[in-house]
């Protein structure tokens, strides 16, 4: 578990070192930039003596294109054709690479929600026995309705004093399931750098029918093209036990398709003991993505996240949007 805290520290400073390289290197460029500035002759501001001539008789010289990137005119094109409608800019200019951040996180998740009218279906599976499943569906570009259900199984916590919980939720063959949204607070309208997201979760276990909260407040930033980082405070309450944690993760793109996503959740209290994340993430298809994750935490439903468990496990997850 320290090698993976390790690691994830290690990949912080390198995405840190990257995103002070590149504004070193803009702010070098625009110190050595040349100014020009027009300059009076003999003070003279009779501009009627000022005959003006195109460069050669070429008009051409005098014309200002724009090399616009595609996304812009992307952008413009779908303004010009929807100039009427009501429509929000800000899931218009996503990325290759933002829109692979819509498929969520592992044991951590992030702000962004995918456009109005998507579906959005995840199946987890990990080698000791959890499954999960989840749907999501965005009524609006600013709220989606989440349900998901899901069981632990083999879970072995490192702090024995959740024993009643564990016993709770996550002992063998207890079906969990939840219902609940998440609200996109705040979206930037040019760039996609910055989201802020509120969730809020109920759930219940089908044994006893013993009923939990969780909320979290969703921080996501995209330094570049290459790092993103998510930083997400959350608290667990129900009659058994209440406590808090932060997660922490990154979205490392190695290509337009490859992700790597380190986790971590560190605990509010001394009841529990950090769990920690390692994932892959390939996306085969437009909306379509596999993750392959090596993982600590009881599992990736709301409830494992914050729990440690005494061995790793390997798991895979499939992301859909539709």
């Amino acid at each position: 578990m320290r090698l993976f805290f390790y690691i994830f520290v290690f990949s912080q400073f390198l995405n840190s070192l990257v995103v002070f390289a590149e504004k070193a290197k803009k702010d070098f460029r625009e110190f050595n930039s040349i100014k020009w500035e027009k300059v009076q002759e003999k003070k003279s501001n009779n501009l009627k003596t000022i005959i003006w001539k195109s460069y050669k008789d070429d008009e051409s010289y005098f014309k200002n294109e724009i090399d616009a990137s595609p996304e812009i005119k992307k952008l413009n094109d779908y303004r010009n054709e929807n100039k009427d409608k009501d429509i929000n800019i800000s899931q218009l200019t996503l990325n290759k690479r933002n829109r692979l951040l819509t498929h969520g996180g592992i044991t951590v998740s992030n702000a962004l929600i995918p456009k109005a009218g998507t579906s959005q279906i995840n199946f987890n599976y990990d080698f000791k026995g959890n499954l999960f499943s989840f749907y999501g569906y965005s009524f609006s570009d600013l709220f989606q309705l989440e349900l998901s259900a899901g069981s632990f199984n083999d879970v072995n916590l490192v702090n024995n004093k959740l024993s009643s919980l564990q016993r709770t939720y996550l002992n063998k063959k207890n079906l969990n399931y939840k219902i609940g949204g998440k609200y996109l607070i705040f979206s930037p309208q040019d760039y996609e750098s910055f989201w802020i997201s509120l969730r809020t979760s109920l759930g219940s276990n089908d044994q006893i029918n013993q009923g939990y909260l969780i909320t979290e407040m969703i921080n996501t930033f995209r330094f570049n093209d290459t790092v993103a980082f998510n930083i997400s405070p959350k608290y667990f309450f129900s009659d058994i036990s209440s406590f808090g944690g932060v997660g922490v993760s990154s979205y490392i793109n190695l290509l337009d398709s490859l992700q790597l996503i380190p986790e971590i959740n560190v605990p509010l209290n001394n009841d529990s003991n950090l769990s920690s994340s390692l994932g892959l993430r390939y996306s085969f298809q437009p909306g379509k993505s596999i993750d392959l994750y090596y993982s600590n935490a009881a599992g990736v439903q709301d409830i494992g996240q914050l729990l440690e468990d005494k061995e790793f496990r390997f798991g895979i997850k499939l992301n859909f949007l539709y």
